[in-house]
């Protein structure tokens, strides 16, 4: 390999001075940069440097890069697409479940637009007490008359209550 030839000293000071301020590098560097044409095209350089846009790419590299990319890349196993199809089932049953679920449930607890409506029955009831044995009002709620009894009347109406009917002969 050639060695570089040694700069003058002359050069390496006009350099600095060119390194320190391009625009203004000194009286001494301005005369030397008459003289010497390489020093010159240095400091021209220099300013073109800093003034120079960013670096251009070569015509399509940034077209020509995933694909570069994605060949460094280490191969993805085929497991996802094995996997496609279980996923899609496994979405399908779901789906299902979950509106089957939603209709069962809809239908019980949906009340009929038509209600069936049965003649009543006629009660059973007891006819062995007559009328003059109940300590009851005509035209009062029961709840209201047991609330107007006495003790000794309380008594003696659940005593009444209490005995079996007699059956009838």
């Amino acid at each position: 390999m050639t060695q570089p030839l040694p700069l003058p000293e002359a050069c390496s000071h006009t350099l600095d001075a060119v390194l320190v301020d391009p625009l203004e590098p000194g009286a001494n560097a301005e005369a030397h940069m008459q003289i010497c044409r390489a020093c010159s095209e240095a400091r021209v350089a220099y300013l073109a440097q800093e003034e120079s846009p960013e670096a251009l790419a070569p015509t399509g590299y940034f077209d020509r890069l995933p694909a570069r990319i994605q060949r460094k890349l280490p191969a993805r196993p085929s497991l996802h697409r094995r996997m496609r199809p279980l996923t899609w089932a496994a979405a399908a049953v779901l789906l299902m479940a979950v509106g089957a679920g939603a209709f069962w449930a809809g239908r019980a607890n949906r009340t009929p637009y038509v209600e069936a409506t049965l003649p009543r029955q006629p009660e059973v009831t007891e006819t062995t007490l007559t009328v003059s044995d109940t300590p009851f009002h005509d035209r009062e709620e029961d709840a209201a008359q047991l609330q107007t009894l006495t003790p000794a009347e309380m008594k003696a109406l659940l005593k009444r209550l209490d005995t079996p009917p007699s059956s009838p002969r």
